[in-house]
């Protein structure tokens, strides 16, 4: 996500209403196609099409409600799930003779945090588009509230990213939030005291991002340019084939890049360590200045952590009454914002690092591979020097590729759910997970 640095402290976030709205969705799954066709975009998605098309039509004639768990790998997947459920799904709905009794709308959860750094237009449109905009750092009752709602009356198939955000690499999935899980259980509980039949099914969708075609030489262009920026030999040192001379090279990359950032945190670098234990201490530094700087415990896994740093800054940057301080106290209200938002800067940079690992392209050291993970160390750069980095020349138009998986039934389980809550949602999500790999690419 872009940088935007905070100098003051800001009026509170209000809630952002869902307002769906049937004009903007037309307008937007109009626009759509031509979107992708300027960008070279090119969408595969025939089996989830036909797939989606015959849920809905279940789901519209009351047999079951839905739950779409999403793979996250970019931040294009909302616009091209949106493609999907609006026009291709239909589509197929209407090659194969299936009945949809209305047009297709939805409800999904988005992080409230996206229209302050996407803008205010985005959050315009995501509120008019059927999001309901929750708070991850937080316990976001409201939110969870509407959300459960939703999956219990079953009037619109729930949407949810059981990432809870990107992580830039379609071949590695994040650790899931257990969210999904927990929502989908208080969906059939709440069917089942109601008395009300209707099956709940999860359905996950894969998206796999790759490049049309494998232009190595843009991609090398690229790397001389990232080893003039750090100040790094260039390729004539390396020695053996290409493409280990091209891992070789990333790794370097992001050598300089950790060296860099261990001298801003004044870590001493352990030369026995390797690439990906540097690293990860590195992230383990970072997010334990921050939660010192805020009084929180250093519990959960990394995701989490990071969702309670975001909240706890959020807490310092947007104020109950700012506006209305005097004038003292909005001056240290101000000067508590900058630091909250230096706090959640360093947390960003951890974030950015969590895919950067030298394993993603040594397990498989295709174009694709080497091109995501160049993208990520470029984001980090940009991240770091405050401007966008402009990569060139282009790596060319992408292609992408939709997979629905095999649904998973909730309430069999819900029996297991009431007897062991823990030990019920821990086998949901390892399913969901295995699911959510299987329509993962080195799955097929």
């Amino acid at each position: 996500m872009p940088r935007a640095s905070t100098q003051n402290a800001r009026p509170a976030l209000r809630r952002l209403p869902t307002r769906a709205s049937r004009i903007v969705q037309d307008v937007v799954s109009w626009v759509l196609p031509l979107l992708f066709r300027s960008q070279g975009l090119e969408i595969s998605s025939s089996d989830a099409s036909e797939g989606l098309a015959r849920a809905f039509a279940a789901q519209q004639s009351g047999a079951c409600n839905l739950l779409i768990a999403f793979r996250h790998p970019s931040t294009r997947d909302p616009l091209v799930l949106a493609d999907l459920f609006w026009n291709r799904a239909p589509r197929a709905a209407r090659q194969h003779h299936l009945q949809l009794a209305r047009p297709i709308q939805l409800r999904f959860l988005y992080d409230r945090g996206i229209p302050i750094w996407a803008g205010p237009v985005i959050g315009w449109l995501l509120q008019r588009s059927g999001g309901i905009a929750i708070h991850r750092g937080r316990l976001d009752r409201p939110a969870l509230a509407q959300a459960r709602a939703a999956l219990v009356q079953g009037r619109y198939p729930l949407v949810v990213a059981p990432e809870g955000a990107t992580n830039n690499l379609s071949g590695e999935m994040a650790p899931l939030e257990p969210g999904v899980a927990q929502l989908a259980f208080w969906a059939a509980e709440d069917l089942e005291k109601a008395g009300d039949s209707r099956q709940l099914e999860v359905l996950p969708v894969g998206i796999q991002y790759s490049w049309r075609k494998h232009n190595w030489g843009a991609l090398d262009a690229r790397l001389n340019a990232l080893e003039r920026h750090l100040g790094i030999p260039t390729a004539a040192t390396y020695q053996g084939n290409p493409e280990t001379t091209r891992r070789e090279r990333l790794i370097q990359i992001g050598m300089n890049l950790l060296k860099a950032l261990e001298q801003l945190e004044r870590l001493k670098p352990d030369p026995e360590k390797s690439f990906s234990e540097r690293i990860g201490a590195y992230r383990l530094h970072g997010l334990a200045k921050a939660e010192a700087h805020f009084g929180l415990r250093a519990v959960g896994n990394l995701q989490e952590r990071c969702r309670r740093i975001e909240q706890a800054a959020w807490d310092r940057i947007y104020r109950d009454g700012v506006d209305q301080l005097p004038p003292l106290e909005r001056s240290l209200a101000d000067w508590e914002a900058r630091e909250a938002d230096l706090q959640l800067t360093r947390m960003r940079l951890v974030e950015h690092f969590t895919s950067v690992s030298g394993h993603y392209i040594s397990d498989r050291s295709d174009f694709d591979r080497f091109a995501e993970m160049l993208l990520l160390v470029e984001e980090a750069i940009g991240w770091i020097e405050d401007k966008p980095w402009k990569g060139q020349p282009s790596l060319g138009p992408q292609r992408v590729e939709l997979r629905l998986g095999r649904a998973l039934p909730v309430r069999p389980r819900l029996n297991g759910y009431l007897r062991n809550r823990r030990e019920s949602m821990q086998l949901f999500m390892q399913d969901l997970e295995q699911a959510l790999i299987e329509v993962m690419p080195d799955a097929a």
